[in-house]
This record gives structure tokens, sequence and C-alpha cells, in this order.
């Protein structure tokens, strides 16, 4: 039991962790390039970072929630692409994308850290995904915060 509750607070230090990378990430990026496109997808460095935010906001956090509050929901698909073309705003500032992101992420942060033990072996299901424990969610969670700093960290002149 001790070792699965280090590998817990590893994953709740990888998460706080994931906050300080993207900060230096973020302040790394040359304001000119925020909106010029790049990669394979051709999205902009702003999307990326607001598609990470919309993430966290309206999937991880209600997700998460959800698990812990009901018994074994069913959890909908998020169709990320459709959110973000109706809600996505190329004005809106990088650094307020910034700070809902680590709001959002030292929120759950802070309820995570307190759960009980069995609390992390509470599952819900997902259409495409199955039945998955919160564990689970949480690993997802930091994969898809590892692939969109991965994303971002190559750009030319960070």
């Amino acid at each position: 039991m001790a070792e699965l509750d280090a590998y817990r607070q590893g994953l709740l230090s990888a998460l706080a962790g994931v906050v300080n990378e993207l900060t230096e990430t973020v302040a790394g990026i040359p304001s000119i390039k925020w909106h010029l496109p790049f990669g394979l997808d051709s999205l902009t460095p702003h999307y990326t970072l607001a598609h990470m935010r919309e993430l966290e906001g309206q999937v991880f956090t209600i997700q998460l929630r959800r698990i812990l509050d009901e018994e074994t929901p069913l959890l909908p698909v998020f169709d990320g692409k459709a959110w973000m073309e109706s809600h996505y705003k190329p004005e809106e500032p990088v650094l307020s994308i910034m700070a809902e992101f680590t709001t959002l992420r030292k929120q759950e942060l802070n309820w995570l850290g307190v759960l009980p033990a069995a609390s992390w072996s509470r599952v819900a299901r997902h259409p495409s995904w199955g039945v998955h424990t919160l564990q689970w969610w949480v690993e997802l969670q930091l994969d898809y915060s590892y692939q969109h700093l991965r994303e971002l960290s190559p750009l030319p002149g960070t």
C-alpha cells in the first residue's frame, strides 16, 4: 500500500510540475510566434495553450469530480475541436489563459492531495475508453499535459 501511495503522490507531483514547465515554456515563446501555425496540425501555440486550459476546465476537473461524487458515472465524449470552434478566442491574452490553467490545476491538486486511498479506485464509464479508475483518469490527464508540453517546447526560439 505504501508503494501505491508513493506512486499517487508522484502523480500529483508530476501534475504540479507541469505548471512550472508550462510557465517556463510560455515565457520562452516570443510574442510574435503565439499566432503563427506550427507542427503537423498547423495549430498556433496560442490555440494549443487555450486547448490545454479547456481540457483542464471542461474535461478533467468536471470528470474527476463526477467520479468522486457519483456512483460509476457515464462520462461524455468531449469533442475538443467542436468546443474550440465555438469557444476559442484568439485575442485572449496568453497570461490570462496561463493563469486560469494554473488556478484550475492547483485546485485539483488541493482536493486530489487529500483523497482517501479508496477514492483513487472509484470508477467511471466512458463510451470509447470503457471502465477506468480515478487514478487512470489522473494518469491520462498527466499524459495529455505532457503531450501538449512537447508540442509547445520545440518551437524555434523557445
